[in-house]
């Protein structure tokens, strides 16, 4: 019998509704001083409540939403000392990840990173910080993706969301996309001639200039 070719399968509603609900969450829609129920946000989606339902519970486990008894649920605010450690765990992978790869930069295709910032700068034109944020993300995620280290990549994935929610904020309340853009060309242009040591002092500095800009939006 001949080979037949997998069918695609469709979208289930809880992923569509996770991925609407997300979205809301990372662009700020949905904030995090109101209180929001099931049946509203099933409302607002056109859909029955078990999918939205199954879909925040994704959320909750993503540290994203808090379930509140009797109440609804709220968006997280992300504290001071989420902040710490949200970057104190990217310090300890992302410096990692650039000095691998500018010690053999000539062995890595370079490409994506090199489209992310192309694609960031017209999004900062555009002034869309979402989508400057999913680029800006898929410039630190292509990093920790070339080393190979699938454990890296995994806690990168884990606190993705939290990065993008203040990255966000951030940009919403203190608009520096053109310098960050400037700081991560540099940070390339020293992974791409095996300039280790500049290398990990501009991502250094780069993620502690983000720090302070999320600490600034989130105070």
């Amino acid at each position: 019998m001949q080979k037949l070719t997998p069918l695609n399968q469709p979208v289930s509603l809880s992923k569509m509704a996770y991925d609407a609900i997300r979205r809301f969450i990372l662009s700020g829609q949905m904030k995090h001083d109101e209180i929001y129920n099931e049946m509203g946000i099933a409302k607002e989606l056109g859909i029955s409540r078990t999918p939205v339902r199954e879909a925040l519970l994704e959320l909750s486990s993503q540290g994203l939403i808090t379930f509140l008894p009797r109440k609804g649920l709220k968006v997280n605010k992300l504290t001071d000392r989420d902040i710490d450690e949200i970057f104190e765990v990217r310090k300890a992978i992302e410096l990692a990840a650039v000095e691998r790869i500018s010690k053999n930069a000539d062995t890595f295709d370079l490409s994506l990173i090199e489209t992310s910032l192309e694609d960031m700068r017209k999004a900062a034109a555009d002034k869309n910080y979402l989508r400057f944020m999913d680029l800006d993300l898929s410039f630190h995620m292509a990093f920790c993706e070339l080393t190979g280290n699938r454990r890296m990549l995994a806690i990168m994935q884990n606190i993705h969301d939290m990065i993008h929610m203040l990255g966000t904020q951030s940009l919403a309340k203190d608009d520096r996309m053109e310098e960050a853009i400037r700081e991560q060309e540099n940070i390339l242009e020293a992974v791409r001639h095996g300039k280790t040591m500049e290398a990990r002092v501009l991502m250094e500095a780069h993620l502690e200039r983000s720090k302070a800009s999320a600490e600034k939006a989130t105070g």
